[in-house]
């Protein structure tokens, strides 16, 4: 009889850590594999010290600072053109536009009596900016076109669009109604 209680007592405790003891081994086998997995990454390559992370963080701070820079200014200088046309015509420089470009971008205005832009380029960095004003085809129209692309683009001919390898991050569709 006493074999049985304990053979009972024995089966009892045994259902009763099975969940225990099943989940314990599944955590050991998942550290397991992930230590196996971060040796693995260490070995290839891909796996970056501290120094490696704290300098790419940096660099995309930075990338993202002259960004929202470069994009303020983009939109400052549309709606500078798109008023100086609805006076007369498009502003040769950002200076007659009271417009100023910060230390790390370097500029540079082309206009034409129906399109003017302004072309972004950064001192260092690989990501530089393009803002469009033009008339459309009916004449009655000003468009905005803003591009953001590798600076190895810079200064292409125009083709009516961002160059490409560029993406538009402001929609073309942006189209005011001259008044003249």
């Amino acid at each position: 009889m006493r074999v049985i209680v304990e053979t009972l007592m024995l089966g009892m405790l045994s259902s009763q850590k099975a969940p225990s003891l099943v989940a314990a081994v599944l955590l050991a086998v998942m550290g397991l594999l992930g230590m196996h997995q971060e040796q693995a990454l260490m070995v290839s390559g891909t796996w970056s010290s501290g120094e490696d992370v704290t300098s790419r963080l940096a660099e995309r701070e930075a990338t993202l600072n002259l960004r929202s820079e470069a994009e303020a200014l983009l939109l400052s200088f549309t709606r500078a053109q798109m008023t100086r046309f609805y006076w007369g015509e498009f502003a040769s420089s950002l200076d007659e536009l009271g417009l100023t470009v910060g230390e790390p971008l370097i500029a540079h205005v082309q206009r034409s009596k129906n399109l003017t832009m302004l072309w972004l380029a950064p001192q260092h960095g690989e990501e530089a900016y393009l803002a469009i004003v033009r008339r459309d085809s009916s004449g009655t129209r000003l468009e905005r076109l803003h591009c953001r692309g590798n600076v190895s683009r810079l200064k292409q001919p125009f083709l009516g669009s961002c160059p490409d390898g560029w993406s538009e991050f402001l929609p073309l569709n942006n189209i005011i109604m001259l008044r003249h």
